[in-house]
C-alpha cells in the first residue's frame, strides 16, 4: 500500500524524503512537498486540498482549522494525530518594526499585526500567549491577514480583521 504524505520539508521531515524512515510492513510512503502559503515542488494550499478534496492520504494541517471542521461536520473522514513538527514558540515568531516605538507587548494594542490567517494554529497560539501571558487583549488589535480563512468563521463587528471573515467555498 502506498500512502501519500503531504508535508513541508522541515528538518524533522527530511527522513521521509530521503527514505530513512521505515514505514510499517507492507506500506510505502510517497512524500509530497506541498506548501501551505508558498508553492513547493508538489504545489501549495495543503490544508485546503486535504480538508476540501481529501487530496492526500496523510497531510500536515492546521490544528485549529481541523478542530473547527470536526466541530461542524462529525462525519468528516479525517482523523487528527497530535504531532507538532514545527515546534515554534509563538513569541519567537513575532517581529516588530524597530522604528514603531513598540517596547512591550502592551504597545501592540490598537496596532496592526500581520498574520498568515486568523485561525492558523501559530496565530491562535500567539493570540492566546499575548492575552494570557502579557495581558494584551487580542480583540484590541487590528489583524491583517494574508489569506482568507480555511474554515468559515463568524466574528463580531468589534473585531478589526482584514480582509473580513470570508466563507470558504
Amino acid at each position: 500500500m502506498e500512502l501519500t504524505l503531504a508535508i513541508n520539508r522541515y528538518d524533522r521531515h527530511v527522513p521521509f524524503f530521503n527514505g530513512t524512515v521505515d514505514p510499517p510492513k507492507g506500506v510505502t510512503f510517497k512524500p509530497l512537498e506541498v506548501g501551505e502559503s508558498s508553492i513547493y515542488r508538489d504545489g501549495t494550499d495543503r490544508h485546503e486540498r486535504m480538508m476540501k478534496h481529501l487530496a492526500f492520504d496523510i497531510a500536515e494541517m492546521s490544528m485549529s482549522s481541523f478542530i473547527m471542521a470536526v466541530a461542524r461536520d462529525r462525519n468528516l473522514p479525517i482523523v487528527g494525530i497530535p504531532a507538532f513538527p514545527r515546534r515554534f514558540f509563538s513569541t519567537g515568531q513575532m517581529y516588530v518594526n524597530a522604528k514603531a516605538g513598540i517596547t512591550a507587548p502592551q504597545d501592540l494594542i490598537g496596532r496592526r499585526i500581520g498574520l498568515h490567517s486568523f485561525q492558523t494554529t501559530l496565530s491562535v497560539l500567539g493570540k492566546g500567549d499575548l492575552k494570557l501571558e502579557y495581558g494584551v487583549p487580542w480583540e484590541k488589535i487590528h489583524w491583517i491577514c494574508m489569506r482568507p480563512e480555511l474554515m468559515p468563521a463568524e466574528v463580531t463587528s468589534e473585531l478589526k480583521l482584514w480582509p473580513p471573515a470570508r466563507i470558504w467555498a
